[in-house]
């Protein structure tokens, strides 16, 4: 497996990149570029958030356990501040203890966390999050869920490369878990999420916003035609 830092280093990569050809593409603008790279590199580090002591894990607690309860307030602009401490103060035990204590008991590392329905699940959800509690419009809601599961899915081919051992000529016997569509040792979990990915899809809207794209020849012709500056190098700075 690979380890954080080639991790990290490889999914903002990519995903810096690629947030690069649709700015250059005239597809997004500077600052979504700018949303779409931090998304997609957070999206790198997703599946290990399935390991109790990885950094991911620790971090997505962390910031759960804040983001949550404020969503949870936000959601209720009508109540008092005292009912909404109140409901902060719930949330925030919520995340802490209940839900970390449960999903420390059902999941295990390269389980169905590391599986191309949880990076599918979760860009998915990332839709969904960031059009109701962040109100991002849909066009950028869903280049944001595209973007998690493109960085999520760089982390399961890293996983999968790092499984071969070139300089022993050999496989080792991780290879094949991360890339999976199912996981046999969890059928319960896999059905799960194949069943949340059914429900949830109907409320992610109009997904050819990102199929439009990424299949058109017009989009790769356009990252052609900008390889090379069509004027003087550097204009406006030199």
């Amino acid at each position: 497996m690979a380890n954080f830092k080639t991790h990290i280093v490889v999914g903002s990569v990519s995903s810096g990149v690629f947030a690069d050809m649709l700015l250059s593409t005239h597809n997004i603008s500077s600052n979504e570029a700018m949303g779409l790279f931090i998304l997609g590199s957070l999206g790198s580090l997703m599946p290990d958030i399935d390991h109790p002591t990885s950094i991911p894990y620790k971090t997505t607690i962390s910031i759960l356990s804040i983001l949550f309860p404020f969503g949870v307030i936000f959601s209720r602009p009508e109540y008092s501040i005292s009912e909404k401490a109140i409901l902060w103060v719930v949330a925030f035990f919520a995340i802490r203890f209940l839900f970390e204590q449960i999903f420390s008991k059902w999941s295990s590392h390269r389980g169905i966390f590391h599986s191309i329905p949880m990076g599918i699940l979760l860009g998915m959800v990332g839709v969904l999050i960031l059009k109701s509690i962040f109100w991002i419009d849909s066009y950028l809601a869903i280049w944001g869920g595209f973007f998690i599961s493109f960085g999520f899915f760089i982390h399961l081919i890293l996983d999968e490369v790092y499984s071969v051992d070139l300089a022993n000529r050999r496989i080792k016997k991780s290879f094949g878990t991360a890339l999976s569509l199912y996981k046999r040792e969890n059928l319960l979990g896999t059905f799960a999420v194949y069943g949340a990915i059914l429900i949830l899809f109907p409320y992610i809207g109009d997904y050819s916003i990102v199929t439009d794209v990424i299949f058109s020849s017009e989009f790769y012709n356009s990252i052609f035609q900008n390889l090379l500056p069509s004027g003087n190098w550097f204009s406006g700075i030199i």
